[in-house]
């Protein structure tokens, strides 16, 4: 595939934002992640997909960002969450989303199931958790084991590559890391 900072649709408008922008909680007017690589919006891609269409975006959902690893060889298609949030809501973003980027890209499902990985990232302060999903979540964070909290590994292996739901903290240790700047 092309890079993606190579698609119209994924540039303009104001599309290529600092992932801490579009981490932002507009509600709390706060940033999940404090960085300065750059991403492609994907809200404003959909704007941008569905503005081509002719199409009302009403209708679509989106993930917050999408980005290249160092590596060159993956991407990751990101969800912030600051607060609460529903299994069926995050679903219907990462559904959506991977059909949005095989209509701007013009790559199948097949391309984008072995490329993308879905990414989860929440806020463990204001997602409650009980106390058995906490101990899931450090086992998995030490690699000892996956655990699917909120039923969205379903997504990997039909939409996806893989998909990790990680703790803001987690995620600026552990993935950020990984992210190369578009800009």
């Amino acid at each position: 595939m092309r890079k993606i900072k190579d698609f119209e649709l994924f540039r303009k408008n104001g599309a290529l934002k600092q992932i801490s922008e579009t981490s932002k909680n507009t509600t709390a007017d706060r940033c999940m992640v404090d960085s300065g690589i750059i991403v492609i919006d994907f809200d404003q891609a959909k704007t941008n997909y569905c503005n081509s269409l002719n199409h009302s975006e009403e209708n679509s959902a989106s993930a917050d960002a999408l980005c290249e690893s160092i590596s060159g060889d993956k991407y990751f298609l990101i969800e912030f969450k600051d607060g609460d949030f529903s299994t069926e809501e995050i679903r219907k973003k990462a559904a959506d989303s991977a059909y949005i980027i095989s209509g701007i890209t013009c790559k199948d499902v097949n391309y984008i199931r072995t490329k993308v990985a879905f990414v989860l990232v929440y806020n463990g302060d204001a997602k409650k958790l009980s106390t058995r999903q906490k101990i899931a979540i450090a086992k998995a964070n030490r690699g000892k084991e996956k655990y699917d909290i909120w039923g969205l590994d379903e997504l990997c292996g039909f939409y996806f590559d893989d998909v990790l739901v990680i703790e803001k903290s987690e995620f600026e240790k552990k993935l950020l890391g990984k992210i190369k700047s578009i800009g």
